[in-house]
């Protein structure tokens, strides 16, 4: 996913979801150190991967994105609840996400 098409996507989404226009975004950059994994609780929240690369898998309970694993038929780029990020390089790695909170009035 693109920049681009999860800011045009984001506002439609959560007007389907019933929040309208009543959320805020954040842009995320986060460095993963090599070999490790990172667990972030987004349980009311949602975090949309911007540009996966060959180094990282993410899991939630929407689904997987692993570049590599051609087992996986549709790769998942919205993530809620539990997200499960590892790098899967000896390197510290940047992965950046768009964060989305809806603000319940």
């Amino acid at each position: 996913m693109t920049v681009a098409f999860a800011l045009d996507f984001i506002p439609r989404r959560m007007r389907e979801l019933g929040y309208e226009n009543n959320y805020i975004t954040r842009w995320r950059q986060l460095q993963i150190d090599g070999d490790q994994t990172l667990t972030i609780e987004a349980n009311n929240e949602y975090y949309y991967l911007i540009k996966p690369n060959l180094d990282f898998t993410v899991s939630s309970k929407f689904g997987v994105n692993d570049l590599t694993d051609i087992s996986i038929n549709e790769m998942q780029y919205e993530h809620r609840g539990k997200i499960t990020i590892k790098n899967k390089s000896s390197d510290p790695q940047l992965i950046q996400f768009i964060q989305v909170i809806p603000q319940h009035h």
